[in-house]
């Protein structure tokens, strides 16, 4: 009986100090882009992605004109073989924005 206790509250510890390992690495202080890009509109600038984004074929960066911002997304038009192409994603993805001049 004494051993299942012992087991059950090395168990709980280990819970504990991984979900306090989670908590922190989400926590990264994080650009306020929501408040940032509206600056932005109507203007030719790239932007950088945390990840890929493989379904809009987005593997590092995309340059285009922004068009659209709101809360969450974010809506880009990118000129691809002469032709016009609308990518709209998360604004969560962006790690980093410079216009283009």
């Amino acid at each position: 009986m004494v051993i299942f206790l012992l087991i059950v509250i090395i168990g709980m510890l280990i819970y504990i100090i991984c979900e306090y390992k989670k908590e922190k690495k989400t926590d990264k202080k994080q650009m306020p882009w929501g408040k940032l890009l509206p600056e932005y509109v109507g203007k030719n600038c790239e932007i950088v992605v945390k990840d890929p984004l493989v379904n809009i074929d987005i593997m590092y960066s995309v340059k285009g004109i922004l068009t659209d911002v709101d809360d969450e997304w974010l809506e880009m038009e990118c000129t691809i073989k002469k032709k016009k192409v609308l990518k709209i994603f998360r604004i969560d993805n962006i790690s980093g924005v410079k216009e283009i001049v």
